[in-house]
């Protein structure tokens, strides 16, 4: 969602409860060591901006390390689908190739 614009905290929990329709929650506790770690990492920035008298807000922005790193677990990701699609669709004889197409 970071590849998409900048946002804050709550309001990336609150949209991935809404893109998922509620099947998927993440709690702000459970994130927020994500983005720090992610942070430390230089994958994101992040810069506060005042809202309201008292009340700043954290957004955070993927950074072009963050997108190359992202390209990586996309691919990671549909080949660990790739090998489980052949797993589950395999018999006995069968070997897999993996396909670097995708």
């Amino acid at each position: 969602m970071l590849s998409e614009s900048d946002m804050y905290g709550y309001q990336l929990s609150q949209e991935i409860k809404k893109r998922s329709s509620g099947m998927y929650t993440i709690l702000e506790g459970s994130m927020y060591p994500i983005l720090y770690r992610l942070t430390e990492q230089g994958h994101i920035s992040f810069y506060e901006t005042k809202v309201g008298k008292r009340q700043t807000r954290v957004y955070y922005h993927l950074e072009q390390s963050g997108k190359i790193y992202l390209d990586q677990l996309v691919l990671s990701y549909y080949q660990y689908i790739d090998l489980i699609s052949f797993l589950l669709n395999t018999k006995e004889g069968d070997t897999y190739e993996q396909n670097s197409d995708k």
